[in-house]
C-alpha cells in the first residue's frame, strides 16, 4: 500500500509538467521580434482563434535595468513586419531614465519596412492606422501628465490627423514659470512622418496638397500656482492646390500676460495690471508667378496700440533660402501703428519723472524728431511725426512704393547713410491721421 501511495504522488507531481500547454506561436514570434537583449515573462498566455494572436496577463519586459510591466496585453495578427492590433492595459515603466505609467495603449495597422543593410529605422519606414494613449503619468525633474493622445493615418505619403488633450508639464528650471498646461492640441491634413523625417535630415518637408491645420487651445504658464501668462487659442491654417496660389492664415486669440518681476516695474509705471493681445496673419504664395503677398499681419494690444504690416514681393520661389532671398523683389509695403493709449501713458509718466509739463516734453520730442529728419525731402515725414507727437493724430502709416521692383540684393549691397537715402530707395511716405 505504501509503495502505491508513493507512486501515485509521483504521478501527480509529474502531471502539471506533462499537461503544460505549449507557448502560443504569437508569443514565440514576439520574443523573436523583441530581440535577444529583451526578456519576456508573464503569468498566463492564451492563444486565440486568430492567427498570430494571444492574450498575456501580468507580462514583464526586461532589458538590463529597464522594466516594463503590463497588466494585460492583447496581440492580434502579429507579423514579422508589424501587427494588425495591439492593446495594452495597466502599463508601468521603470528602472531606467524614464519612470511612467499608462492606463492604456491601442495600436492598429502597424507596418515597419526594414531598410536594407540593417540601417536605422526612421519615421518614413513606419506606418500606422491608429495609435491611442490614455492616462500618461511620468515622474522625474520634469514630470509630464497627458490625458490622451490620438494619431491616425501616420506614414510617409499619408495625410493624417492627431490630437492631444490634458497636457501638463512641470518644469522648475524655467525662469518665469514652473508649470505649463495645454488643454488641447490638434493637427489635420499633414504628413507627420515626412515632417519628422525632414527634421532628422534637416531638410524642407514636402508640400502636401489639400488643407492643413494646427490648433492649440487653453495654453497657460504658472509659477507656484499663480498664473503668469495664458492663450485662449492659436490656429494655423493653409491650403495647397494645384494651379492656384497657396494660402496660409494664423490667428492668436486671448493672450494675457500678468505682472511678473521681469516687467512688473514697467507695467506699474504705465498703469497696467496685465497685458492682453490678439494677432492675425493672412498670406498667399503663387508658386508659378513666384509672387508672395502678406495681406495682413496685425498685433492688437488692448489699451496699448495696434501694429499691422502688409507687403507684396515677387521672385519668391517654392523653397526660399538665404541665397535665393537675394533675388526677391519688393513691390510694395505698408506699416501702420495706431496708438490706443500707450504713447499718452508713456508721455504722462516721463513728464512726471522729469518734473516737466507734458506740452514741454511734446515740444522737445518734436524738435528731436525734426533734427533726425533734416532736408526738404523729409518735410512731409516731419509734419506727420509732429502731428502725432502733439496729439493731433493717433495713427502713423509708413508706405513703400519703389519706382521699380526693389531687389533685396540692392538693399543689402548698397546700405544708405541717411534717412533721405532710404526714403529715395524704398519710395517711403509717412502720413498721420
Amino acid at each position: 500500500m505504501r509503495h502505491f501511495l508513493i507512486a501515485a504522488l509521483l504521478l501527480l507531481l509529474a502531471l502539471p509538467a506533462a499537461a503544460q500547454a505549449p507557448e502560443p506561436a504569437a508569443v514565440t514570434q514576439l520574443r523573436r521580434l523583441l530581440g535577444a537583449d529583451v526578456q519576456l515573462s508573464f503569468e498566463r498566455a492564451t492563444a486565440t482563434d486568430v492567427a498570430g494572436s494571444a492574450v498575456l496577463t501580468a507580462a514583464v519586459l526586461r532589458r538590463q535595468n529597464e522594466t516594463i510591466r503590463i497588466a494585460e496585453a492583447r496581440l492580434e495578427g502579429l507579423r514579422e513586419d508589424g501587427i494588425a492590433r495591439l492593446s495594452l492595459r495597466g502599463i508601468a515603466i521603470g528602472g531606467g531614465a524614464l519612470t511612467a505609467t499608462l492606463e492604456r495603449l491601442d495600436l492598429e495597422g502597424l507596418t515597419i519596412r526594414r531598410p536594407p543593410g540593417g540601417a536605422k529605422v526612421e519615421p518614413q519606414h513606419v506606418a500606422a492606422d491608429l495609435l491611442r494613449i490614455e492616462g500618461w503619468r511620468s515622474l522625474g525633474d520634469t514630470p509630464v501628465n497627458i490625458g490622451a493622445i490620438s494619431i491616425e493615418g501616420f506614414g510617409a505619403g499619408r495625410v493624417g490627423h492627431a490630437s492631444m488633450t490634458g497636457f501638463e508639464l512641470g518644469a522648475p528650471a524655467m525662469v518665469i514659470a514652473d508649470r505649463l498646461t495645454i488643454a488641447r492640441v490638434a493637427y489635420a491634413g499633414l504628413d507627420a512622418a515626412d515632417i519628422l523625417s525632414a527634421i532628422i535630415a534637416q531638410r524642407q518637408p514636402r508640400r502636401t496638397p489639400g488643407r492643413q491645420s494646427l490648433e492649440i487651445e487653453g495654453m497657460a504658464l504658472s509659477q507656484a500656482g499663480a498664473p503668469v501668462a495664458r492663450i485662449s487659442a492659436v490656429t494655423l491654417r493653409g491650403e495647397i492646390s494645384e494651379g492656384r496660389p497657396h494660402t496660409g492664415a494664423f490667428a492668436l486669440r486671448g493672450l494675457e500676460v500678468m505682472s511678473t518681476p521681469a516687467i512688473a516695474e514697467w507695467m506699474q509705471r504705465l498703469g497696467y495690471e496685465r497685458l492682453r493681445a490678439d494677432a492675425r496673419m493672412d498670406a498667399t504664395h503663387d508658386i508659378a508667378a513666384q509672387r508672395l503677398e502678406l495681406t495682413e499681419f496685425g498685433i492688437s494690444l488692448s489699451n496699448l496700440g495696434e501694429v499691422s504690416l502688409a507687403f507684396a514681393a515677387d521672385g519668391v520661389g517654392e523653397n526660399v533660402d538665404a541665397a535665393s532671398a537675394q533675388s526677391a523683389r519688393l513691390l510694395s509695403a505698408r506699416l501702420r501703428y495706431a496708438d490706443l493709449s500707450l504713447f499718452q501713458r508713456w508721455l504722462r509718466t516721463e513728464a512726471a519723472r522729469e518734473r516737466i509739463a507734458e506740452p514741454a516734453l511734446r515740444q522737445r520730442l518734436i524738435q528731436q524728431s525734426a533734427a533726425a529728419m533734416p532736408g526738404p525731402r523729409m518735410a512731409d515725414a516731419r509734419n506727420a511725426v509732429a502731428r502725432f507727437l502733439r496729439g493731433e493724430a493717433t495713427v502713423l502709416e509708413l508706405t513703400s512704393a519703389p519706382r521699380a521692383p526693389l531687389r533685396m540684393s540692392m538693399v543689402t549691397g548698397k546700405p544708405q547713410s541717411s534717412l533721405d537715402g532710404w526714403q529715395n530707395m524704398f519710395g517711403l511716405t509717412l502720413t498721420a491721421r
